[in-house]
């Protein structure tokens, strides 16, 4: 016999479903039961319980109230005897969406168990509710004494994260997603879920090539939906029990404030949670707390728990609260006015990515800033500051926007911005501090120590954060956030049936992106012969630079050069619609835009071995690979595709495949998103495994030709 000290409290047992094929066995939940009349305890109903918390009437001694979450046709087939064999009463909370008509099932003619992942999936996937408790079953379960209470509408969840965990078409998926996803490929992916009561979440819109976009849902739409499944949940069990008087327990026990208060609007009179507490007079009855017990568990272990949790001092002592994990509803970008364009365009972009998502980004910049008119024409809200440069205003002034503004993360792009970040945080400043790193020749040689004190460090390229994590900054805190591509669409390249075969090069004229060495590769290139139908073209080199280069410039190239100079975005493009092969040839790089340029059209790269074009580049998949300054190896790779016409083609493909599946701006907002919630990604392209799994062209569509 189990004693009880001074001041009682009532346990509240969470159960789901008893069988042999899922949950806990018959004979243990038997053993259970037992364990529970042996100690001395009674069954309590759940609504003498509210009356018990509403101080409306005294607990009976030593009393623990039995629930029983979803409505498994175990419940019916197993529980309610097993409870009834003994005199006790349950509560069964039960998804009402999933109650049919019908009359009450016997062991001889109910469908065979199933497991209860499998049941929710066919319940949600297909609308098979056979699984679950039905109009007959539930009355009956009335009138043997039990109480049926509303588990809401359907148990639906929400992708809480953008961390793939599994794919549809795996054993392992989570079921949630059957009700996420409407009508999912198995290839689609399955992300950590949560409440769709208390988690906004992400949620499947139409995408491109008939996969998901996931996008986040909004406090007003989630609060919405509370209103409308409550109702309706409300409605439908009141037909079952015709009961005034509504209970509700959380799914998952996930519960929060604002839902909360939908739920008492509704009509709900308490809920249950998972979380463990005393369960007394005074208690708020929208927090009655309960104990899971797990498959595994033993009477003794029951024994246990109404020692720890029968007595009120004892509860106080072995509780366990729940907290909603935050979620990143609003980015701050803060950048001072001294960015290079790449950083520009990838705040601008990110800011773009984030608000496709559903996600409020916003920026804080030097009103100076050329990035500041461009960022309020994306309609993105854009706050003014100047004095980057002061350190200590800087950071009091973060802290204090910080808190007023409800930004979840501060994501910095240079040095300045970056100490401001920190130290605001230093201030008592409540965010998420990214830092984006994405050149190596701006890491100062303080930086990797100031990283401790961020969040996470993005860089664009993996050998970027591996030279950061040589120079010691913590493994912890370096992420790979490869660019997007955001151009134009010109759509699928055909195959090009012409007599000349262009190369083009894209930079200026600096050392650092290699022009002589293009020019000294195509000098070899006209050496080797056979160059008639090649022309050789430069954009982004001014003509006023060309004497520069004067010594290089045999007869055979300077025939075949064509000199374009410094021309608008737009006009880079089209020079590279009319080129065949993007020779990119930089001594110093980090990951050039014009190579994800050149992919979109369908251009197959020769490149050297420098920043993280290797990483984009497969070499003999999407493009070949020199040593950098090797002109000689330059010459040659150029001559085979352009020998190769065929080649050509097949690369350009796969690098447009890349640039259009693998480095999307949805793709860059989901890598993002992961790193502002805390994961840390370092996975490499899977470049050859796309080439692989693209689907082979019909036909051979050069007609067997292997030359122009």
């Amino acid at each position: 016999m189990i004693r009880i000290p001074f001041g009682s409290s009532i346990p509240v047992f969470c159960y789901h479903n008893v069988s042999e094929v899922d949950g806990h066995s018959p004979e243990r939940f038997g053993e259970h039961l037992d364990a529970i009349e042996q100690a001395g305890f009674s069954t309590l109903s759940a609504l003498d319980l509210l009356a018990v918390v509403r101080k409306e009437k005294k607990a009976p001694p030593k009393s623990v109230v039995l629930t029983f979450d979803d409505g498994h046709l175990s419940n019916w087939l197993t529980v309610v005897p097993e409870l009834m064999r003994r005199g006790m009463t349950g509560t069964f909370f039960v998804l009402t969406d999933f109650i049919d008509p019908g009359p009450a099932r016997t062991l001889a003619d109910a469908p065979a168990m199933q497991a209860m992942p499998e049941a929710l999936k066919a319940a949600l996937g297909k609308g098979d509710h056979s699984q679950f408790v039905n109009e007959g079953e539930v009355r009956a379960m009335l009138e043997a004494g039990m109480e049926v209470f509303s588990h809401g509408c359907r148990h639906q969840g929400a992708f809480r994260s953008l961390r793939p965990l599994a794919r549809m078409g795996e054993a392992h998926a989570r079921w949630p997603a059957w009700g996420i996803y409407s009508d999912a490929g198995p290839d689609w992916p399955v992300f950590e879920d949560g409440s769709a009561y208390v988690y906004d979440g992400f949620w499947p819109r139409p995408g491109k090539a008939g996969r998901p976009r996931m996008v986040l849902r909004s406090p007003a739409e989630r609060l919405d939906f509370c209103r409308r499944d409550f109702a309706r949940s409300i409605e439908r069990i009141r037909e079952l029990n015709r009961l005034e008087t509504q209970l509700f327990c959380w799914p998952w026990g996930h519960f929060c404030a604002d839902a909360q208060a939908e739920l008492e609007r509704a009509g709900f009179a308490g809920a249950f949670t998972l979380e463990r507490f005393v369960n007394a007079r005074g208690t708020d009855p929208f927090r009655l707390s309960r104990i899971g017990v797990g498959r595994g568990k033993t009477g003794e272990w029951v024994r246990a728990r109404l020692r720890m949790y029968g007595s009120a001092p004892a509860a106080r002592v072995f509780f366990k609260f729940w907290r909603k994990r935050p979620e990143i509803r609003r980015v701050l970008y803060a950048a001072d006015t001294h960015l290079v364009p790449g950083d520009g365009r990838q705040m601008l972009d990110n800011i773009r990515a984030m608000r496709d998502m559903g996600v409020d980004a916003c920026a804080l910049l030097d009103p100076a800033s050329p990035l500041f008119r461009a960022v309020e024409e994306s309609g993105a809200g854009v706050f003014p500051f100047s004095r980057f440069g002061d350190s200590a205003a800087a950071g009091a002034g973060l802290r204090k926007l910080v808190r007023e503004e409800g930004v979840d993360v501060v994501h910095v792009f240079d040095g300045r911005a970056f100490r401001m970040g920190v130290l605001a945080r230093l201030l008592g400043g409540r965010f998420r501090l990214v830092v984006n790193r994405d050149a190596l020749s701006r890491s100062g040689g303080l930086f990797p120590l100031w990283t401790g004190a961020a969040s996470g460090v993005i860089c664009d390229w993996a050998g970027c954060a591996e030279a950061l994590r040589r120079r010691g900054a913590p493994a912890s805190r370096l992420s790979v956030v490869y660019d997007a591509y955001r151009g134009p669409d010109f759509g699928e390249p055909a195959p090009r049936r012409k007599r000349g075969t262009r190369l083009l090069y894209v930079g200026d004229g600096t050392g650092a992106k290699g022009f002589d060495v293009f020019l000294r590769a195509a000098a070899r290139f006209c050496r080797a012969g056979d160059h008639r139908d090649v022309e050789f073209a430069a954009v982004g080199v001014r003509e006023a630079d060309m004497a520069l280069f004067d010594h290089l410039l045999t007869p055979a190239v300077r025939e075949r050069l064509r000199v374009v100079g410094e021309i608008p975005r737009h006009a880079v493009l089209e020079e590279m619609r009319a080129s065949d092969v993007l020779v990119i040839p930089p001594r110093l790089a980090d990951l050039p835009g014009s190579l994800l340029e050149g992919f979109s059209l369908g251009l197959p790269a020769v490149c050297t071995r420098v920043g993280g074009m290797t990483e984009l580049v497969a070499d003999g998949v999407n493009g070949l690979i020199c040593e950098s300054e090797d002109h000689d190896c330059l010459a040659a790779k150029m001559r085979q595709l352009v020998q190769d016409p065929a080649a050509r083609f097949a690369m350009g493909r796969v690098g447009r495949a890349v640039v259009r599946t693998l480095l999307t701006p949805e793709v860059k907002a989901h890598a993002l998103m992961r790193v502002y919630m805390g994961e840390r990604l370092n996975a490499p392209l899977p470049v050859v495994e796309l080439a692989d799994s693209l689907p082979p062209l019909p036909g051979d569509p050069f007609g067997g030709c292997s030359h122009d």
